[in-house]
């Protein structure tokens, strides 16, 4: 059954990290990561203490509610945020992520409708000055905190759904796929002659974030075996048409990849119930992949991106390989 207050609610969350504290702090704070380094060190704090519970705050939907109304607090601040706001902010960021994917509990109809949203709002308002988010943050954050209310409401499933485990490279796929989108996504931000998202195109990153999250819906459970080497072959096109200079292209190709690969990635980590393991998933793939690829894009090492998708190409090939000779195996005996 369809959720709007649960849709509603995670658009809200997801465009707040995306124009607030991904774009907004950022370009705020000119990228100099000594003027807001507490908002990375707060999130991993919060995503690793997240399956901690305090007095009251010994629910799922309670932790949310206090956590959001942090972020809310702090939205009033914006975009004067001091050190120890920006820390607490941080913490409350690094405590709702894991809190929202694992409320989501495979709902990928409105988590697909809620990324397309954000998606749409986020490259819409994109150019808007991030000095001027104040009143969009605090609006975002009071949306998100009024819903957060209504989640207990959720109709539980009525089909019960097998558990999955993810691997170790699973894990590092995604987080070099946050990387990859992070270091690329700054590069272009920062490029005075391709910043595609400052340029005429926007309309068509908007179709393509459309397309991507409608294919990676309808695809979900058609290629599970083949995402993985779907996602690094669209971010290698990605790069090569950065470095050809193929600005119409590139809006084609890259909005589709970011779409497809944080489908896939929320699908994965829903399944999984326990927050000490989602916060630590959220740390390596959120704050540590994200952070690393925005360093890579302010200090010029766009060619770290192009190893890792060698390394993701080479490993996922090797992987068709063995499968294959693994089913001609099976066959002679």
């Amino acid at each position: 059954m369809f959720n709007v207050l649960f849709t509603l609610f995670v658009a809200s969350e997801f465009c707040y990290y995306l124009l607030i504290a991904q774009t907004g702090i950022i370009e705020v704070f000119h990228s100099d990561v000594q003027t807001f380094f507490t908002l990375p060190l707060g999130g991993v704090l919060g995503s690793l203490l997240v399956y901690r519970s305090w007095g009251w705050l010994n629910t799922d939907q309670r932790k949310i509610i206090f956590f959001v109304g942090i972020q809310a607090l702090c939205s009033f601040f914006y975009p004067s945020l001091n050190l120890a706001v920006l820390a607490l902010l941080g913490v409350s960021l690094g405590m709702s992520a894991p809190l929202l994917i694992k409320v989501s509990k495979e709902r990928m109809g409105e988590i697909a409708i809620a990324l397309a949203l954000t998606y749409a709002l986020a490259t819409a308002l994109f150019t808007y000055a991030p000095i001027l988010r104040g009143n969009l943050a605090i609006a975002l954050s009071v949306t998100a905190f009024t819903c957060s209310f209504f989640l207990h409401r959720l109709p539980p499933h009525r089909v019960e759904i097998a558990s999955e485990r993810l691997s170790l490279y699973a894990v590092a796929s995604m987080a070099i796929w946050a990387y990859l989108d992070a270091n690329l996504f700054e590069t272009l931000s920062r490029s005075l002659d391709i910043a595609i998202w400052r340029e005429p195109t926007w309309h068509i990153i908007w179709v393509f974030h459309l397309i991507g999250m409608g294919a990676a819906y309808l695809l979900r459970d058609v290629f599970k075996e083949q995402h993985a080497f779907i996602i690094a072959f669209l971010f290698a096109t990605s790069y090569a048409l950065y470095a050809a200079r193929e600005a119409l292209l590139l809006s084609m190709v890259y909005p589709f990849v970011i779409s497809y690969y944080n489908f896939v990635i929320l699908k994965r980590l829903s399944k999984l119930g326990d927050l000490r393991l989602l916060g630590v998933i959220m740390v390596f793939t959120g704050w540590i992949a994200g952070g690393g690829g925005l360093l890579s894009a302010l200090f010029g090492y766009t060619y770290v991106g192009v190893l890792f998708i060698c390394v993701l190409l080479c490993a996922e090939m090797y992987g068709f390989i063995y499968q294959i000779s693994q089913k001609r195996i099976n066959n002679v005996h």
